[in-house]
């Protein structure tokens, strides 16, 4: 059966003559605990060298049926023992029946029925013997890695507090305690159950205190990396303690939450740095539900600007959450384009091998290239996140930014009418409430211009979705002090009281998504961007995280630039929230558009911008209201 190889062999011999040995005490233990005869005794005997073979023979069948032979004992786990568990009992079960059957004591007639108190008393002994000999040689494979590891590992050991006495904390320290190479030592715990507080989590390791009180028990114990180990904590629990913890300044790592760990279980490998969404404490959104899985059900759906920060984490999202038909990545940097198909492509081929992601490189600015590809494509479904965002730049290149953010977006809401496109969905931004740049000007005049398509065109659904800032995106505030660091230099800071609103990438994109689901046409979706973040403040989290200390990096104040805000608006005071759609997306209510100047005011802004008369430009795209009186 499963006498294949020599190993295999000595492991069934080696059980055998513990469940002999097993079955014998168990007799004999039996008869201790009997007042038996001279006579009884020597019957109980007799039995037992009748029916050992029989024994022997039912709990090898058993141990092979369930499949124990199959495993190795060097990796013996729990479910191991189960198992083992599990053929025990049947065992036990078939031994069993002579007895029922009998009826009687064996010692007055029927010699393979073996007592109720010698089965039971073999279960325990049989079970008990082959679990310790599989976790024997767990435990000697486990040393002999240990010792083995120990070689490579250097003499220092980095200092290390883990935050968290549950099961996460005590899952880290084991792994690190079987990864000496890591040349990580724990000092000590810290948990806010004061009841735990002196307890031992682990042999020579103890609950410290509390982790309000981190940054004493840092300088107390020499402490020179954190790992946070609260897994199943709330988020705002994780924020509050990732900030306890980055203001320390020392190296701070973190366990991703218990749905991203395989089986809820701490893999060292998946202990990752600490991060400025950690700080941030944004919540993931889910996307499976019926509403947003039967809105891309089968759509083919088009996305322009695929190339970009949230274009291309869009793209990434709908393939994770929506069973859709095809996708097309539109964009003009052909470089961008090339790499987000790239990485869709590894990341469909986990999810929906079926799916055909299609590329396309155009400027949105040309109505005739994108009317082939749109007529060609034929999109249900399209993301119009291509736009120049750039405050400062836009600064420099107004004509530029209206041709792109303006007249971009009307040819696509043109065409998404003409070829009865189901659902336009343009980003927008925080920049276009109250605009004071360039850049949200022209985004205000998109949104506009979406109103006014949503008004005189029924086919289509055109709605907006307007945040905030994203972290990491390209050109974000977080890249831009990644660059100065590396480079030595100062962070830049507008202001000492500027403050944004900052959300993730996916987030974002996540939110996007469901708020297309849920709008109407011609409506304005805002979505909840949290607290407003002082950016000073965020520097010197920042600086932290990348650990150095304030004393480390300098941060310059270079005045605010020409289009920038000290403090950034998601509503205008007439678009006040008109209804809750979800707890993270709002609905603002707009004024209705005056369509004749609206159409006459792009028309102004057109030929200037095709004229590049830059002042003049300037003087009209500043020109309010857009609404009707």
């Amino acid at each position: 059966m499963i006498l294949n190889t020599t190993k295999n062999l000595a492991r069934i011999l080696l059980d055998l003559s513990i469940i002999a040995f097993s079955f014998f005490a168990a007799t004999n233990l039996r008869i201790l605990g009997l007042e038996a005869t001279e006579t009884t005794k020597f019957i109980v005997n007799e039995q037992l060298f009748k029916v050992i073979g029989i024994v022997l023979i039912v709990k090898f069948l058993c141990l092979s049926i369930i499949g124990v032979y199959k495993k190795f004992w060097r990796y013996t786990k729990v479910n191991d023992l189960i198992e083992l568990g599990k053929a025990m009992i049947l065992a036990s079960a078939i031994l069993i029946i002579p007895r029922l059957v009998a009826g009687l004591s064996p010692a007055k007639q029927d010699l393979f029925a073996i007592s109720y108190g010698v089965i039971i008393i073999d279960f325990f002994l049989s079970l008990s013997s082959l679990s310790a000999l599989r976790l024997l040689r767990f435990y000697l494979k486990e040393q002999s890695n240990i010792k083995s590891r120990l070689k490579t590992l250097s003499e220092k050991r980095k200092s290390t507090l883990v935050i968290g006495a549950g099961e996460g904390g005590l899952q880290v320290i084991e792994a690190i305690k079987t990864h000496p190479e890591l040349g990580l030592e724990v000092k000590g715990v810290l948990d806010d159950d004061k009841k735990k507080f002196g307890m031992h989590i682990s042999s020579g390791i103890d609950v410290k205190g509390s982790i309000e009180d981190v940054k004493y028990w840092v300088d107390e114990l020499a402490i020179e990396q954190i790992i946070i180990a609260v897994p199943s904590s709330s988020l705002k629990e994780k924020k509050r303690i990732s900030l306890l913890c980055n203001e320390t300044g020392v190296d701070v790592r973190i366990v991703p939450s218990v749905d991203q760990l395989a089986g809820g279980h701490v893999d060292i490998s998946e202990i990752r740095k600490l991060s400025m969404e950690d700080l941030l404490g944004r919540e993931e959104i889910n996307l499976n539900t019926p509403e947003i899985i039967d809105f891309l059900k089968d759509k083919k759906v088009l996305v322009t600007g695929a190339g970009g920060s949230i274009g291309r984490e869009l793209c990434k999202q709908i393939l994770r959450h929506g069973n859709i038909k095809e996708l097309c990545l539109l964009g003009k940097g052909e470089n961008s384009i090339f790499e987000s198909k790239q990485e869709l492509e590894r990341l469909k081929n986990s999810l929906a091998k079926h799916l055909e992601i299609s590329t396309k490189i155009c400027d949105i600015r040309n109505y005739s290239r994108m009317e082939n590809i749109i007529s060609e494509f034929k999109p249900e479904i399209i993301y119009h996140a291509a736009a120049h965002k750039h405050v400062y730049l836009m600064e420099q290149n107004p004509c530029e930014a209206f041709e792109n953010n303006v007249i971009g977006s009307r040819n696509l809401m043109d065409l998404a009418s003409k070829y009865s496109v189901e659902n336009f969905v343009l980003i927008s931004t925080d920049k276009a409430v109250n605009p004071t740049s360039i850049m949200g000007k022209t985004k205000r005049l998109a949104e506009k211009l979406l109103l006014d398509f949503a008004k005189n065109n029924s086919c289509t659904k055109y709605s907006s979705v307007r945040f905030g800032n994203v972290l990491g995106s390209r050109g974000s505030v977080i890249k831009v002090w990644q660059r100065q660091i590396e480079e030595g230099k100062s962070i830049t800071v507008t202001d000492k009281k500027a403050i944004r609103y900052f959300m993730t990438i996916p987030e974002a994109s996540q939110l996007v998504i469901q708020a297309a689901a849920k709008a109407q046409s011609g409506e304005i979706m805002v979505l909840d961007m949290g607290d407003p973040i002082n950016i000073y403040e965020l520097a010197l989290q920042f600086i932290k995280l990348s650990g150095f200390s304030e004393a480390d990096i300098d941060i310059e104040f270079t005045g605010m630039r020409q289009g920038e805000k000290l403090y950034e608006e998601l509503l205008t005071s007439e678009e006040f929230i008109d209804s809750k759609l979800t707890d993270k997306i709002f609905k603002a209510r707009i004024e209705e558009v005056d369509s004749k100047y609206l159409s006459e005011h792009v028309n102004t802004l057109t030929e200037l911008a095709n004229t590049n008369q830059n002042s003049a430009f300037v003087d009209e795209v500043s020109k309010e209201p857009l609404t009707k009186a």
